[in-house]
């Protein structure tokens, strides 16, 4: 990398649309560990501020989900929460600022191919996350982050989700009720091959239909989950 490092940390800046008051913040952000053993035992790497920042980040995803989504239980909320702050979401929210530009490498970590790793770019965001909350406080950290997942928060239904809706409804009513749902599924002639109903202690709480018992199932306990979100 041939920029230096004020030129680096400037560029993050304007990717990021934030401008720090304490640059060493941002330069510890951006510093792998490899890059710091290579050039002084004494530099700060960002191992510390990703692990600050992964709880900054959980708070501010799980406070918002709290307040917007009022009627979904725990279980709804918390896969939501999963996805939100997976390696995935987060290395591709890294990938749409350019991050891995700006990621400060050994020698060896970068001709492996290091800069443009998920992990290393979900732990990279993370580190950024910690850094602007030291930087400049809680309501500045979750401006940040509300406006890079605003399209993300916005498109969030359960109906778009790819989960597993037995588990989901699943682990609410173990929460709940410290029981199982259970299935009834015959064959149907109506239509599709197979009607399933989902059950707790006896009482009906979604009905599904589809080609195949297993799909009939999934399609009960979305119905299920559906309801008990739509409740009051």
């Amino acid at each position: 990398m041939n920029r230096s490092i004020s030129i680096i940390l400037k560029e993050c800046e304007n990717s990021i649309n934030y401008t720090f008051k304490n640059k060493d913040y941002l330069l510890e952000a951006l510093t792998h560990r490899t890059y710091a053993n290579e050039k002084s035992n004494n530099m700060k790497y960002n191992q510390r501020l990703e692990f600050l920042g992964d709880s900054v980040l959980s708070l501010i995803i799980n406070e918002y989900l709290f307040k917007t989504y009022e009627n979904y239980e725990e279980g709804i909320l918390s896969r939501f929460k999963s996805s939100l702050v997976s390696r995935d979401s987060l290395a591709d929210i890294s990938r749409s600022l350019n991050l891995g530009n700006y990621i400060l490498l050994g020698r060896g970590e970068e001709a492996s191919g290091g800069r443009y790793r998920a992990n290393m770019l979900e732990d990279l965001f993370e580190a950024i996350v910690g850094a602007i909350y030291l930087d400049s406080g809680f309501d500045s950290v979750k401006n940040f982050i509300l406006n890079i997942y605003d399209n993300r928060l916005k498109q969030l239904n359960i109906n778009t989700f790819d989960k597993d809706y037995k588990t989901m409804f699943q682990e609410i009513i173990q929460k709940k009720y410290k029981v199982n749902p259970t299935y009834n599924t015959i064959e149907y002639d109506n239509n599709f091959s197979f009607k399933s109903e989902v059950l707790v202690s006896n009482k009906l709480y979604g009905t599904g239909f589809a080609n195949n018992k297993k799909e009939a199932e999934i399609n009960a306990a979305k119905d299920a989950l559906e309801k008990i979100n739509n409740k009051g």
